[in-house]
């Protein structure tokens, strides 16, 4: 899955907010062709550069939810709802990127989930990434195709 998006901020702190994006790991499930069952793999968040200044976050679909809720992000946060003008304009670039609209399912799921999380027996834990700052404007998301790819042996979103 794609979520699009601008960022704005003081640069060094909007540099801060891509590196944290980076560092993110989320789990992809994916089924053995030849086995039938299904296996979990950790991916890195993978963010892009893209047109007119947007950036992408690649990651895997299920995930959704855990990347709003990682990432801050909350429906009608830019307060797009509320301005025409704001509304016509995210339309227009959900259009030039192959984007929709973000589930409202996926922001109620995201408020369930905690921003930080304490790893049991270990003194490691992780954080939203959030930082000072640096304001995020969603545009929207984009899924990947889902196929049967019998020279890599697995069912998988191809992300």
């Amino acid at each position: 899955m794609h979520l699009f998006f601008y960022i704005r901020g003081v640069p060094q702190f909007e540099a801060m907010f891509k590196s944290f994006m980076q560092s993110q790991f989320w789990k992809w499930d994916r089924i053995n062709l030849e086995t039938g069952k299904k296996e979990t793999l950790l991916v890195q968040g993978a963010l892009r550069s893209s047109v007119l200044g947007a950036y992408e976050y690649i990651f895997p679909e299920e995930c959704l939810a855990e990347v709003l809720a990682l990432f801050g992000l909350e429906e009608g946060r830019t307060g797009a709802e509320k301005s025409t003008a704001n509304y016509l304009k995210l339309g227009i670039l959900r259009k030039i990127f192959g984007a929709e609209k973000i589930p409202k399912e996926a922001f109620k799921q995201a408020k369930k989930i905690p921003t930080s999380i304490l790893v049991k027996g270990s003194m490691r834990g992780l954080s939203a990434v959030m930082t000072e700052f640096v304001t995020i404007h969603t545009i929207g998301i984009r899924k990947d195709r889902r196929e049967k790819n019998k020279k890599l042996g697995y069912e998988q979103e191809m992300i």
